[in-house]
This record gives C-alpha cells, structure tokens and sequence, in this order.
C-alpha cells in the first residue's frame, strides 16, 4: 500500500514557484527547493517527477494565480483606459514579492530558458497571447463603447500592451526607479 503524502502539493508549489520567480532556474537548487518547501527531494519528485517538471508547474501556477489578477483588473466594469491603467497597476504591485523586485517571472523565463527549453518557450507564448488577448478584447470592447479610437488597431496595440507588461517586469527586476517606471507605464499609455 502506497504511503499517504505528507506535505500539500499545492503549498509546496506555491513556495516552489516564488523561489524559481527569484532565482531562476538554473540558480534554484533541488536543496534550495526542498529548504523553501519542507518537502525532501522524494517527495517533490513523487509528485512533480524531477525539478523541470516543478518548474513547469511553477509556471503554470504563476500564469493561473498572478497573471489571472491582472486579466481580473481588465474584466472590470468601467471605461476601457482606466481599466487598463489597473491592470498596470496591479501588475506592478504583483512583480514586488517578498523577495524583492524581482519582475514577471514569465519575463525571466524568456531570457533565460526559452531560447533552449521547447516547454519553457511554449508557456511563455501562451502567457503572452493570454496576455495579448485580454487586451484586446477590453481595447474592441471600448471601440465599441467609444472609449478607444475607433481607427486603433486591436491587435497592435494589444501587442504593444503585452509588451510594455513584459517590459515593467524588466524594469522593475534591473531595480529602476519607480518614478521611471511610472514614466514608462504613462508614455505606454498614451498610445490608447
């Protein structure tokens, strides 16, 4: 009979994913994980098979439990623009952790591992076209309402918006100033 888990997974993961979120892959260690977790390294492997695969799952839980607050901001009733001022907001509030300033971890994943990780590649491109699509939909939606210019171009500047989120993560992560980032955020802005 097998042995019950003596540790929650999902706790495990959250801890997992805010250590991969500072330290990267590479420079996040199995005994890293397993001092942040409490878990031995058995039990991280039972569930998450070896430590690329708790990486994945630490993406998929960063893109399901910090990227879905900021699409939140952006779902919210209201005019377009300042909804889409509180998802920058938001974002910006999100990538300052307890471990510091440490950026979009999506953002980190791309410079790091996406040029030779498939799978790793394959979450951020998902990350940004669920990024992508949200703004696009809230940009189409204040076309319609007479928020946004109708001659805009949805998709371009959904882009354009996905983007400037990976750039704050970036900004924030290479320890700008808050005054600089907010005059990034503003002249992103007001290109909508």
């Amino acid at each position: 009979m097998a042995r019950p888990k003596e540790f929650d997974p999902d706790d495990a993961l959250d801890k997992a994913m805010h250590l991969f979120w500072a330290k990267g892959y590479h420079d996040t260690s199995i005994r890293d994980l397993v001092a942040r977790t409490g878990v031995n390294y058995y039990g991280l492997y039972e569930v998450f098979d070896n430590k690329h695969g708790l990486f994945l799952a630490s993406l998929d839980r960063y893109r399901d439990r910090v990227t879905a607050r900021v699409i939140e901001e952006l779902n919210r009733p209201g005019p377009a623009k300042p909804a889409i001022r509180r998802a920058f907001d938001r974002l910006f509030g999100l990538l300052q952790t307890s471990d510091g300033r440490i950026g979009c971890m999506m953002c980190n994943t791309a410079v790091e591992l996406a040029p030779h990780d498939d799978d790793a590649a394959k979450r951020v491109q998902g990350h940004m076209a669920q990024l992508r699509d949200a703004f696009e939909s809230r940009l189409e939606e204040g076309q319609r309402t007479g928020d946004i210019d109708e001659a805009a171009d949805p998709r371009a500047l959904a882009e354009f918006l996905t983007t400037t989120a990976y750039s704050i993560g970036l900004l924030l992560r290479t320890g700008c100033s808050d005054a600089h980032i907010k005059r990034h955020l503003d002249t992103a802005l007001s290109a909508i």
